[in-house]
Order: C-alpha cells, then sequence, then structure tokens
C-alpha cells in the first residue's frame, strides 16, 4: 500500500517524511529513564547509610550521576514525538550517564534501553 507523503518546503528546500510513529523510542527512553532513577536512587540510600565516609560520598556522586541520567532519558522519551533529532542525542548522553553512575552492573538496563531508543532514532529518520 502507499503511503501519503507529506511534503514540504523547509528553508527553500522541499523534503519528503513519511509519517512515522516513535512509540518505541519513547517506550525505551521512559523505561530506561525510569530504570536510571532507580539504580541511582538506591545508590543516594546507599551513601547516606555508609555516614558519608569515603565510599559514601563516592557512592553519592555516582547516585546523582544516574539520577541525572535517567532524569535526561525520562525527558528525551517525552519529546521523541516533536522533536526527534535532540531526543537521540539525549538518549545517548542519558545511556553514558546511566552506566557511569550506575556503577556499571547495575545501570546496564537503563544503558541498553537509552541506548536502543537513541540508535533507532537516528536510524529511522
Amino acid at each position: 500500500m502507499l503511503k501519503k507523503l507529506v511534503i514540504y518546503m523547509v528553508n527553500g528546500i522541499s523534503r519528503t517524511e513519511k509519517n512515522i510513529s516513535r512509540t518505541t523510542e519513547t517506550v525505551l527512553s521512559i523505561i530506561g529513564g525510569v530504570a536510571g532513577l532507580i539504580v541511582g536512587t538506591i545508590l543516594i540510600f546507599t551513601a547516606f547509610t555508609i555516614n558519608y565516609y569515603e565510599p559514601g560520598f563516592w557512592l553519592m556522586l555516582l547516585g546523582i550521576i544516574s539520577v541525572t541520567g535517567g532524569a535526561i532519558g525520562v525527558v528525551s522519551g517525552a519529546i521523541f514525538e516533536n522533536d526527534t533529532q535532540i531526543a537521540n542525542i539525549l538518549a545517548i548522553v542519558a545511556s553514558i550517564l546511566c552506566l557511569i553512575g550506575g556503577v556499571v552492573i547495575l545501570g546496564i538496563v537503563g544503558f541498553i534501553l537509552l541506548l536502543i531508543a537513541g540508535i533507532l532514532g537516528f536510524v529511522r529518520k
């Protein structure tokens, strides 16, 4: 079946764009972001129980990095329908932050989901 193509002018250049649904990227970004938020929260609470000794400080820092990555992941999932290029970049940045902040093993779920969402967004144009 033929899909409708929308032809419009952007800065004097005609472009053709298919109407592509970004539901997969949106869902993966939101789930990966929530996973990053959960891992970061666990790390922050663990750091509070250590009472700010040297390992507690570093766990707190890693938890904050993971929470930041999770929040960026949720935001990228929210804007995938409107601005895909920015959402792709945000998803990849969030995946790297979740991997760094999630102490590699704990943050692997958020990393994988956000990375898949970012790559899918770049591949599906």
